[in-house]
């Protein structure tokens, strides 16, 4: 994705109208910035009245009521919305409005702006709390106990829509004049719109240009110009309501016939997907084989965020860049702040490849930047024969902290040393019997979040993980006393109070006993790391002796070292229907229906947790994806399957 490129300082005009000087236009009227938010967008699409209509039904999970905003600007139609919400909507209903926005301001041209225009104290003081780096992608931020979320997206809009996956109830055309950027207000961009739109979907715009209109017309929309804001004569508005559609309406959301979840796997990918699920008021059981929740390849004394970067922003680093995103979301008093990790170069020629892939990428310094040896050692507490990357929103974090706090939920119930032998699904839903054929939980959702054993239940042969083991090494202090913060390369070291840890092995297999081997193995790669050359051999001979095994696991991991997030396929009936689906590559693949995959999550495990935690649920009640629809066929656990079909064809 190209860099975003922050919006540039605010300035004020002489009546105080804040004014940008990218596109030489004032961000809200001058005549009052609130009630031509409300007038013209919240009251324009008739928001008050079609919340107060909106009712819970007896049964499965209310529909969430999404908005789309083309630019977000300082945020004042979302303010406002927020507001409305608050005095309209029926308890229980939930909120998504996305917007999109090229050019984010700075939290402090955030504040300057909202003080101006008397924006509401505590909304905007959430808002800019939570304001993310200017990273482009998607960034979530939540308000009102979860029941409200800002979908975030910073990047060209023509590129943005074309990846949401998204059904919009109400369109918010908000960029600046049409004359000044008028690629926001073209008939491609509102095509765009309209592959979104429900049907009926009302828009409104503070414009009445009469290219908007004809744009709005060609791409299917009913227009009418009506009286505009403070004493500007006109402003359009209307719904989408083509004659005719050349591509599918965006699909109703999914019925279930409960609001009940069983989740098999209480590791990192069940907690954080049981957490997901209870914040948006699913009622969710967790079963695990173990005798006590994060074991197996979960039960490391550290686990790390293991972010991948490259210059040509892939598929990989979106993905981890949107799990870290993901992570601090919701923000969680009892999770301490990051405090960073450091990558270390592993020759000259690395470090010059960082540093230009930084420039290439223009990613904030507060998201990485690069250090020379000095800089490095200073923040890393130990002497560094070499720069490093730096990474200060990592976080080192022990996972049994974090899933003992996923879990911490009364909507959430626990059932340990239990194995699911088989899955049934019937007509309300699906039930888990255990090997003596009892029934051991009923839910309208499963959740495969048990690793390997996912492909047994999830009964699918086209996915190919691999079991790679892994041991983690404690090392005494003493042997790296100055050590501040995580460092990585060739190994990963953290500080564990009066001890360290040094990890991990990465082989394949399911051996599970520890190895005095592996222990060497770790030190001795963290010596090759961080030693200079003529004492490496020493050094690591000196730790080897100090080692001693920390944990060990097993950890599944796909062969494109992408985690399965999705819904599993149904691979009977796709092998029935294979001819159809070769020849027709837009046509869907067949699902197991409820039936949801978190594993294949390898060394990443609390990144693609974090990002399950977010997804499934939005899957599952068919609000926004939290993510662009690129990466959700990337996570999507059929991928290999279509892959199999095209082998075959």
């Amino acid at each position: 994705m190209d860099p975003i490129e922050p919006h540039p300082p605010i300035v004020f005009d002489e009546s105080g109208a804040p004014v940008s000087a990218l596109f030489g236009d004032v961000f809200r009227s001058r005549s009052g910035a609130r009630a031509e938010a409300r007038e013209v967008f919240v009251e324009g699409c008739s928001l008050p009245q079609r919340w107060r209509a909106l009712h819970r039904p007896e049964a499965g999970v209310a529909r969430p009521f999404a908005v789309l905003e083309l630019g977000f600007g300082a945020g004042l139609n979302f303010l406002e919305t927020l507001a409305a919400w608050r005095d309209a909507a029926p308890a229980g209903q939930r909120l998504h409005f996305v917007s999109i926005e090229a050019h984010p301001l700075t939290r402090e041209d955030l504040a300057r702006v909202h003080e101006a225009l008397g924006a509401d104290a505590a909304a905007a003081a959430r808002l800019r709390a939570r304001w993310p780096l200017a990273l482009p992608g998607m960034h979530a931020i939540e308000f009102d106990e979860a029941r409200v979320e800002l979908h975030l997206c910073l990047g060209d809009a023509s590129r943005m829509l074309r990846r949401l996956r998204m059904a919009a109830d109400a369109i918010f055309l908000d960029g600046f004049a049409p004359d000044r950027n008028p690629q926001m207000w073209d008939e491609a961009t509102m095509r765009a719109i309209a592959r979104i739109a429900r049907p009926g979907a009302p828009f409104a715009t503070w414009t009445a240009a009469s290219a908007v209109r004809d744009a709005l017309v060609a791409a299917g929309f009913e227009v009418e110009r009506v009286a505009g804001h403070g004493g500007k004569r006109h402003r359009l508005r209307g719904c989408y309501a083509p004659r005719w559609r050349g591509f599918p309406a965006p699909p109703a959301p999914p019925q279930w016939p409960s609001k009940d979840v069983l989740v098999v796997g209480a590791g990192l990918a069940g907690a954080a997907a049981a957490a997901g699920f209870a914040r948006r008021g699913w009622n969710v059981q967790v079963v695990d084989a173990q005798a006590r929740p994060a074991s197996g390849g979960s039960g490391q004394p550290l686990a790390a965020d293991h972010l991948h970067l490259s210059i040509d922003d892939n598929v990989l680093a979106r993905l981890t860049r949107a799990g870290l995103s993901a992570r601090g979301a919701p923000a969680d008093a009892a999770t301490p702040p990051p405090e960073g990790k450091l990558v270390l170069d592993a020759d000259d020629e690395q470090s010059q490849r960082r540093i230009s892939m930084l420039s290439a990428l223009g990613f904030p310094e507060a998201f990485a930047r690069h250090l020379d040896s000095d800089e490095a050692s200073e923040l890393a507490g130990v002497a560094l024969p070499r720069g490093a990357l730096w990474l200060p929103g990592a976080h080192v974090e022990d996972p049994h902290g974090l899933v003992r706090r996923w879990l911490a939920c009364d909507a959430i119930t626990l059932r340990s040393e239990t194995r699911i032998e088989r899955l049934e699904q019937g007509d309300e839903g699906w039930r888990a019997f255990d090997a003596n054929g009892r029934i051991v939980a009923q839910a309208a959702i499963v959740v495969l979040a048990n690793a390997g054993d996912a492909l047994r239940l999830g009964a699918t042969s086209s996915i190919r993980m691999r079991a790679m083991s892994g041991q983690s090494t404690w090392l005494p202090r003493d042997c790296l006393p100055g050590l501040r913060r995580a460092v990585s390369g060739l190994a990963w070291a953290a500080p564990a109070g009066d001890r360290i840890l040094v990890g991990a092995t990465f082989e394949a297999g399911d051996a599970v006993e520890f190895s005095a081997q592996a222990d060497t193995s770790n030190v001795r790669r963290l010596a090759r790391m961080l030693a200079p050359p003529a004492s490496a051999q020493s050094t690591a001979d000196h730790w080897a002796r100090a080692a001693r095994g920390a944990s060990i696991g097993v950890r599944w991991a796909c062969s494109d070292r992408i985690a399965l997030v999705g819904e599993m396929p149904d691979e009977t009936a796709a092998h029935d229907d294979a001819e159809r689906l070769v020849r027709d590559a837009r046509r869907p693949l067949p699902r197991a229906t409820g039936l949801y995959g978190a594993f294949g999550f390898g060394a990443r495990g609390v990144l693609w947790a974090c990002l399950a935690a977010r997804c499934l649920p939005a899957l599952a009640d068919g609000s926004p994806a939290p993510i662009e629809s690129d990466l959700l066929r990337a996570i999507d656990p059929a991928r290999f399957l279509r892959r199999r079909l095209r082998s075959r064809a």
